[in-house]
């Protein structure tokens, strides 16, 4: 996050807000040309415990027919029925059921803090690392408070012990660098210690996080059936970006922004994690995922930009336990050393993988870091562990080594950077930055001569270790002449050597290549999405899943594998400082042996504030890749971006807590809106824009085009508002039969508005739409609006409304198995198309103490076409309403009466009802005993019964709430 304090004196006083876990929070301070930084260490909040908790138990006793054997139902009674602990007796006339669920948190043994929890009947391996999902139940509930999740286990159980800054965890977590957030203590300039043998995985197990001033480490161990997938998808605007499998494990997915050296695009510059439903939401449709801001295809500097997603996908084997750990030790004041091991036995895709690493302070501001990495993996021998790319014609066992070497020295006079890495091709680790079969090294040297004259080196060495492989050598030198305080210039020298191999990652990622437009719809499958929508595609001769894993290589050129290509050239440049915002810059660069190479480039930057600028890049090339790689002569490459840039702390999120007085917290309000980044163009109205346009020299991808505007309204305290709308235009691929070319079209609209002191409401729509050059159009909409009733002064009445519609239709023939499009006058229609109406309120009212009453409204008309591979149609429809209600009474401080009432209208003016009553009686504090009985039942629809339930039957429940004061030796002495 980023904050803004006024200096009074040279002095600034601000507070820090700890964050949920122990954990280094790196903070920067800024004011003017100078800034500051530092690591804050936070160490757990001890507080007293917290306890609250329930035992619950039921008998159901059935009215049916002798010999039938009736299992207990969900909705049995007037409350959400038990599933977990449950028996059936007297020949499955009656059952029996229990549960139980508690939540502790607070300080044991003097300095621990301890969080638990634990809830029989929940539903298990349904989410990862779970959290509030914006898109469930109500869009507004009319109250700013802040939901979350404390104890997040995808299990029934969690349990966490802190102690200072170690802990013990039964739970979900991350391996690797999310579990402690620095992974060297040598200062925050140098390289990353452990980078080749990092291990990220999203998982529910046991985690030992032990830490003291010179030793940090984990250990973990988890047995479970996940196959891990990592994607990098080229840049696609905000999205949304559809995965190769289907059945994804919501909640393990790790989201990150990837920025690749242009120059070498195997190495990785930057990686961004994000935030979910801050940084990205799951698109309505099919649950794939949707950034809340344009993600560039290239940074300020030309780098390509790419997103890298890491799921879990269940292989529907048995189970296999993987277990690992790592540790960093400070053994002197300026030598760490380090190291890691896991291995996975998993019977199918096995792996196993060690490091070391050493990192030596040679100054405050030099460092020197060494790592060495060894993964063994099995591939390609079912369809679980198939990999993509280099090793996609190697099969069973590979072993591989990795090591690289990284300098850095940052001072006033001279700096430099230096490094080394090399990877066997059998070295196969997703999460290492580096790929296998891989040699890069670079240098990069500066030296201040004069106050107005700095000298500059550079040279590097990329290879390609693989069969047919090539490889890539350049070196340059230059001076750069600051001619007055607002004019520079740069002259240099460059010598360019390439070898053409089979294949290439010299080729940034360039923006939507995926030919299908990764734009399908949930009912083609053409994308997977985060939500696990749709079923994994399954091998008829083993039934295991088919998990597509890897990146795929580039096509390096189109000529001759091992084709040497030469140059040199002479570059010269120059930047302009208009006014202390304003810059201009520009260079041209030509071939003065060899044939010919040209390349020309104009920058601007403006700068916003203190910490923003925006910028524009424009750059044309003939004969080069980047300004270290050349190509085919006579091939041209084009490249336009405009954008905004924020410079605060890497990795992490300015995350905006606006909130809607009295009714919207700033977190809904956030995942809500989809305007992200931006500058203010007056008090409380935010505006991001931006556009792009690529023409790709190489590669299996089309020409690109993309232009985005946003705005965000927060003037009125009363009001917020934002609108996106994304235009992006994908080229055809050249040299293939089929035309690619598609276009898409994303709007997305929000507007919450405080309407009174008791009034919320909340409106958005969602709409994309695809229109393929070659095939049917795709569209898909989906409008909400929420409105909320709080009586703030009475508290007697609140209410909730929801009305929605969908709308799919899919003419692309991508449902029907690639069937081409039917003609527009055909009797067939659309092959897919579904509209959906769904509209529910809720209300409560406490007309006096004794009564509580309760009533809800729920409809759904939806209507579904679709077009059979035989090229038949199939429509359905489905109408439903219903109407419920419920009235309780307290008779006296122990003994209460309700009754509930409920009709479900469904299709063809069909009528089915429910009704019961109950009786309930205080046995003491907080036990309560009922005995009820529903004397007509039905089986309603999901999407509008919520949480009234209909089944016909006799019932018995005993209910017991406890918190902290039950462990107290009189634990209702202070109970009112």
């Amino acid at each position: 996050m980023a904050a803004q304090v006024v200096l009074v004196d040279g002095v600034a006083t601000f507070e820090l807000l700890a964050p949920a876990e122990a954990q280094d929070v790196l903070l920067r301070v800024t004011a003017g040309g100078n800034s500051a930084q530092g690591v804050v260490s936070f160490v757990p909040d001890v507080r007293d415990m917290l306890a609250v908790g329930l035992l619950e138990g039921i008998i159901n006793l059935r009215d049916k027919k002798p010999g039938l054997i009736s299992p207990t139902r969900n909705g049995d009674g007037f409350e959400q029925e038990i599933r977990r602990w449950e028996r059936s007796f007297n020949g499955g006339k009656a059952s029996g059921a229990g549960r139980a669920a508690f939540f502790l948190k607070g300080k044991i043994k003097g300095d621990a803090l301890l969080t638990a929890a634990y809830d029989s009947d929940k539903e298990t391996r349904a989410r990862l690392l779970r959290d509030i999902r914006p898109e469930e139940f109500y869009p507004v509930y009319g109250d700013s408070s802040i939901r979350g999740f404390d104890a997040r286990s995808a299990e029934r159980v969690y349990l966490r012990i802190d102690r200072d800054r170690s802990y013990l965890l039964y739970g979900d977590f991350q391996t690797g660098d999310a579990v402690s957030s620095h992974s060297g203590t040598l200062g925050e300039g140098a390289p990353r210690a452990r980078s080749l043998g990092t291990y990220n995985r999203t998982v529910t197990g046991f985690n030992w996080h032990p830490e003291s001033e010179r030793v940090r480490g984990n250990v973990f161990a988890f047995r479970d059936s996940l196959r891990q997938v990592v994607e990098e998808l080229p840049s696609q605007g905000s999205g949304p970006y559809g995965l190769r499998n289907n059945a994804v494990l919501e909640g393990s997915e790790r989201v990150e922004v990837i920025a690749r050296d242009r120059n070498q695009p195997s190495r990785i510059l930057s990686v961004r994690p994000l935030l979910r439903f801050a940084d990205y939401t799951f698109e309505p449709f099919s649950g794939r995922v949707l950034l809340t801001q344009f993600l560039p295809a290239f940074d300020a500097e030309l780098n390509p930009v790419s997103l890298r997603i890491t799921y879990e996908v269940d292989q529907g084997s048995e189970q296999a336990w993987v277990y690992g750990g790592d540790a960093q030790m400070t053994l002197l004041s300026w030598l760490e050393v380090g190291g890691s091991f896991v291995k996975d036995e998993n019977p199918f895709a096995g792996f196993e993988m060690g490091s070391v690493n050493a990192s030596v302070k040679m100054g405050a501001h030099t460092h020197l870091v060494g790592e060495w990495a060894q993964a063994t993996s099995e591939i390609n021998t079912n369809p679980v562990n198939q990999t993509f790319g280099n090793l996609a014609g190697r099969s069973g066992n590979v072993t591989g080594d990795a090591w690289r070497l990284e300098f850095d020295h940052a001072g006033e006079v001279f700096d430099a950077r230096l490094y080394a890495g090399r990877s066997d091709p059998e070295f196969n680790n997703p999460s290492s930055p580096l790929y296998g079969g891989r040699a890069e090294y670079s240098a990069n040297l500066g030296w201040q001569a004069s106050e107005r004259v700095r000298l500059y080196a550079e040279g590097l060495r990329s290879e390609d270790r693989n069969p047919q492989g090539g490889h890539r050598t350049a070196a340059g030198a230059g001076a750069r002449l600051q001619a007055s305080e607002r004019l520079s210039f740069d002259l240099g020298l460059r010598s360019l050597n390439e070898t053409v191999g089979a294949t290439s990652s010299f080729a940034g990622a360039s923006p939507f290549s995926d030919r299908n437009g990764g734009l399908g719809s949930v009912a083609t499958g053409a994308a997977g999405g985060a939500l696990g929508f749709g079923q994994q595609p399954l091998d008829p001769l083993t039934g295991l899943p088919i998990i597509s894993n890897g990146l795929a290589g580039n096509s390096a050129s189109n000529l001759p594998i091992g084709t040497r290509l030469s140059s040199d050239t002479v570059h010269l440049g120059a930047a302009w400082r208009l006014t202390e915002k304003l810059g201009l810059s520009g260079q041209v660069e030509t071939s003065v042996n060899g044939e010919d190479r040209d390349r020309f480039a104009l920058g601007s930057d403006y700068r916003l504030r203190e910490r923003q600028r925006l910028y524009a890049r424009y750059e044309q090339e003939t004969g080069l890749s980047s300004p270290l790689g050349i190509t085919t002569t006579g091939r041209k490459a084009n490249t336009f971006v405009f954008g905004t840039e924020q410079t605060y702390l890497r990795d992490t999120s300015v995350y905006g807590e606006y909130r809607l007085r009295d009714a919207i917290s700033g977190r809904d309000i956030q995942a809500a809106s989809g305007v992200r980044t931006g500058w203010d163009i007056a008090e409380g109205v935010r505006i991001s824009t931006g556009a792009e346009h690529v023409n790709v020299i190489s590669g299996n991808t089309g020409d690109a085009t993309a232009v985005f505007f946003g705005i965000d309204y927060s003037a009125n305290p009363l009001w917020r508002g934002s609108t996106r709308v994304e235009l992006r235009r994908s080229g055809d691929v050249a040299g293939t039969a089929a035309d690619e070319r598609f276009d898409t079209a994303l709007w997305q609209m929000t507007v919450a508005r405080k309407l009174d002191r008791d009034w919320t409401l909340l409106g958005r729509n969602y709409l994309l739409l695809t229109d393929y050059a070659a095939r049917g159009d795709v569209l898909q909409n989906r409008f909400q609006v929420g409105l909320a009733y709080r009586e703030n002064d009475r508290n007697r009445v609140n209410a909730l409304l929801r009305y929605e519609y969908k709308l799919e239709s899919d003419e692309s023939g991508l449902a029907l198995g690639g069937i081409p499009p039917l003609p527009g006058d055909s009797p067939l229609g659309n092959d897919l198309r579904v509209r959906a109406h769904i509209v529910s309120a809720h209300s409560d009212w406490h007309p006096s103490r004794p009564w509580w009453l309760t009533g809800r409204i729920a409809g759904k008309w939806q209507h579904d076409r679709f077009v059979t591979p035989g090229l038949t149609t199939v429509d359905s429809n489905f109408r439903g309403l219903l109407l419920s209600g419920r009235a309780v009474y307290d008779i006296t401080e122990h003994w209460d009466v309700g009754v509930l009432g409920s009709v479900f209208t469904g299709d063809e003016g069909a009528r089915q009802y429910a009704y019961g009553a109950e009786i309930g009686r205080l046995l003491r504090q907080n036990l309560w005993l009922s005995v009820g009985y529903n004397w007509s039942g039905f089986d309603g629809d999901s999407d509008l019964n919520g949480y009234e339930y209909t089944q016909q039957g006799a019932f018995l429940r005993i209910r017991f709430k406890f918190d902290e004061n039950l462990f107290a030796s009189d634990p209702y002495a202070t109970a009112e």
